[in-house]
């Protein structure tokens, strides 16, 4: 149970690991698009940077799902040990 807890606990800190890293990709695709001016940056440069960010946002997006499942499989090990055991979890 106790191993189970601990993988629940990774689950949800992977999680918000991959919520932030999200987060950060909108951030650095607002400020790659706030910080373009008109004659100065070539549009090469624009599009490899647009590339990087999608490929990280789809990444983190698939972590972020992985974690999630995780977690709802860690919940239910968690669910299916207490009815095994009739662990006292107040004791």
């Amino acid at each position: 149970m106790l191993v189970s807890a601990i993988s629940m606990f990774r689950a949800i800190s992977m999680q918000h690991d991959a919520g932030m890293a999200i987060m950060q990709t909108n951030q650095n695709n607002l400020s790659m698009l706030r910080a373009s001016r008109a004659g100065e940056m070539s549009f090469n440069a624009l599009h490899q940077q647009d590339v990087r960010n999608g490929v990280s946002a789809a990444k983190n997006g698939m972590m972020y799902q992985v974690a999630s499942a995780w977690k709802k499989q860690c919940e239910a090990k968690i669910k299916q040990e207490m009815k095994q055991n009739k662990l006292n979890v107040i004791a």
